[in-house]
C-alpha cells in the first residue's frame, strides 16, 4: 500500500438548507460534446432534518438502494436506528408535500411468522416499489439464538397507512456453527448485504454476499461470493428452505471471492449486478448480466492498479448503465502517496464501459458514493475529507482501505448533463459529518435530480436522517 498524507485542505462550504447545484466545471470523458447554446435551469436544493437516529451508519452502504418515491410522491427510507428493543429496521414514510419539520412516520419490523427480530441486531436493509404499489424489503440478521446472519425478506402494504404484509426468512444456509467450532474467533459473518430490485414484470430480484462452509480460506475464514435469488410476483422463491450451498453466480480461481453486491433490471428484463471482488490479490469492481436465466461471467469495468470498493449503479430511463466507486490512487504529483477518490463509468449499448473518470475533486479524499441518472443529467454524490483526518471513532482515513463501516466527512455532489462534456465543479450540501447519501429510486419524473437521503452527525453528536430534494423556478 502506498503511503498516506496526512495534509489538509481548504474548501468553500455551502448552506444547507437551500444550495444551488448547477455551478462550476470539472473534466469528464464520458458524455457527448456539449449543445451550442444549451441552457439548463438551475434546481435549489432544499434540506431538512428528519428524525434522530441511533446509528450513524443506518443508511449504510453504497450497494444497497434504501430510498424510494412512489408515484403519489411519497418518499420511503429504509434506516437502521434502536427501537425500544434494540437496533432494528425502521420503513420511513415521508409523505408530501415535503418541508422543514414535516411530519413522518416510522413502521418497524416485528417478530412474526418464525423471523426474529428483537432478540438480536438486524442489518441495513434495502427497498423497492413493487408493481402492487407495495414495498419490498430484504436484509440480513440474526436472533439470539442462531447469531450467523440470514437473509430476510418483508412486503408492505402502502394503501393508506403503511402495514408490513409479509416477513419470513424464505431460505437458510447452514454450515455456520461448524465454521466458528473451527475457528472460534470468527464473528457472526455470513450471508450479508443483501440488494433488491424488482423487474417490469413484478419479479424480485436478490443479490447477496453469502459464504458457506465449502469455501474457506486458509485460516479457515469464510471466503464469500456473490448468490442470486428471486421471488415471483405471486410469491414463489427460486430456492427456499435450508440450502447445501448458495446459489452463486461465478466463484473461481480467478476471482475467489466478491462482496457487497448491488442489483439493478431494466425495462427488458435484464439483470445487472455489480459487486467489487479480488482481482489477483487487488479488489476490483465486476459487473456481469443476467439474461434468459444465464450468467455472463463477472468482467471488470475499470482495470486498475488501486483498490477499488463500494460501488453504486443506476438506470437511466433508456437503460443506460451508470456506476460510481471508490478507489485509492497515486496522490496528484507524488509516487509515493496515495488520495482516495471516486470515479465514474458508464455503459455504451454496445457493451463497451467507457473510460472512467474522476469525480470528486483532486487534494481530497472520497468514498461511499451514490449515483443517480436520469434523462438529462447523472449525479454523483459522495462523503469527502481532508488527507489525514481523523473520523469519530479516531480512524485515520476513515480505515481506507478497510472504509467499510464508519465513514464520516463532508457530503458533496456533482453533476453531468447528458450534453455536456464535463462533470460540474462539486458542490458541498452538508459540512459533516456526514455519511452514505443514497439517491432515490424515484417512479416519478423528478427533473433535475432525484431526492438524496442521508445522516449527519450534529454538533451536539446526535445522528439525524436528513432528507433533500430539488426545488426548480418558478416559469
Amino acid at each position: 500500500m502506498l503511503a498516506r498524507r496526512g495534509i489538509g485542505i481548504v474548501h468553500a462550504l455551502a448552506a444547507v438548507a437551500a444550495v444551488g447545484l448547477v455551478i462550476g466545471a470539472k473534466p469528464s470523458e464520458n458524455a457527448p460534446p456539449p449543445s451550442a447554446g444549451k441552457v439548463h435551469m438551475p434546481c435549489t436544493l432544499r434540506s431538512t432534518a428528519l428524525l434522530p437516529i441511533a446509528d450513524p451508519r443506518g443508511m449504510g452502504y453504497t450497494n444497497n438502494r434504501k430510498f424510494v418515491v412512489d408515484a403519489q410522491g411519497v418518499g420511503w427510507v429504509a434506516v437502521r436506528s434502536k427501537d425500544r428493543r434494540g437496533f432494528n429496521i425502521c420503513l420511513v414514510r415521508i409523505p408530501g408535500p415535503w418541508r422543514a419539520g414535516m411530519p413522518v412516520e416510522q413502521n418497524w419490523l416485528e417478530d412474526r411468522d418464525g423471523v426474529e427480530v428483537t432478540t438480536a441486531p438486524q442489518r441495513v436493509a434495502s427497498i423497492a416499489a413493487g408493481a402492487d404499489s407495495s414495498i419490498q424489503m430484504v436484509w440480513y440478521g440474526g436472533t439470539a439464538a442462531s447469531p450467523d446472519h440470514q437473509v430476510r425478506y418483508a412486503r408492505f402494504n402502502t394503501s393508506g397507512a403503511a402495514r408490513l404484509a409479509e416477513e419470513r426468512a424464505p431460505f437458510t444456509v447452514p454450515g455456520y456453527a461448524a465454521v466458528v467450532a473451527n475457528r472460534p474467533s470468527a464473528n457472526d459473518l455470513w450471508q450479508e448485504h443483501a440488494s433488491l430490485a424488482i423487474g417490469p414484470d413484478g419479479t424480485a430480484h436478490v443479490a447477496w454476499e453469502a459464504r458457506d462452509p465449502s469455501r474457506l480460506a486458509k485460516d479457515g475464514t469464510p471466503k464469500p461470493g456473490i448468490a442470486y435469488a428471486t421471488r415471483t410476483r405471486d410469491g414463489r422463491w427460486s430456492v427456499n428452505g435450508v440450502l447445501g450451498r448458495p446459489p452463486y453466480l461465478e466463484v473461481d480461481e480467478r476471482c475467489p471471492s466478491q462482496s457487497r453486491p448491488t442489483i439493478l433490471v431494466d425495462r427488458s428484463g435484464v439483470v445487472h449486478v455489480l459487486c467489487y471482488g479480488s482481482m489477483s490479490g487487488v479488489q476490483q469492481v465486476l459487473h456481469g448480466r443476467i439474461e434468459g436465466k444465464k450468467f455472463s461471467g463477472w468482467q471488470m469495468i475499470s482495470p486498475s492498479n488501486g483498490d477499488q470498493r463500494h460501488v453504486s449503479a443506476a438506470l437511466d430511463p433508456a437503460g443506460g448503465l451508470h456506476v460510481a466507486w471508490r478507489e485509492g490512487v497515486p496522490a496528484h504529483g507524488s509516487s509515493s502517496a496515495e488520495e482516495v477518490a471516486v470515479f465514474y463509468a458508464s455503459l455504451d449499448r454496445d457493451g463497451h464501459w467507457r473510460k472512467a473518470v474522476r469525480v470528486s475533486p483532486v487534494g481530497e479524499d472520497a468514498s461511499t458514493p451514490s449515483v443517480a441518472a436520469g434523462d438529462s443529467s447523472v449525479s454523483v454524490a459522495w462523503v469527502a475529507w481532508a488527507p489525514g483526518a481523523r473520523n469519530s471513532e479516531g480512524q485515520v482515513d476513515n480505515g481506507f482501505p478497510a472504509d467499510n463501516a464508519t465513514v464520516e466527512g463532508r457530503l458533496e455532489v456533482a453533476t453531468r448533463w447528458n450534453d455536456a462534456a464535463r462533470f460540474e465543479a462539486a458542490i458541498v450540501v452538508d459540512a459533516g459529518a456526514a455519511s452514505y447519501p443514497c439517491w432515490a429510486v424515484s417512479a416519478r419524473d423528478e427533473g433535475v435530480r432525484p431526492p438524496l437521503a442521508w445522516t449527519s452527525r450534529e454538533p451536539g453528536g446526535d445522528v439525524k436522517l436528513h432528507l433533500g430534494w430539488c426545488e426548480m423556478p418558478a416559469r
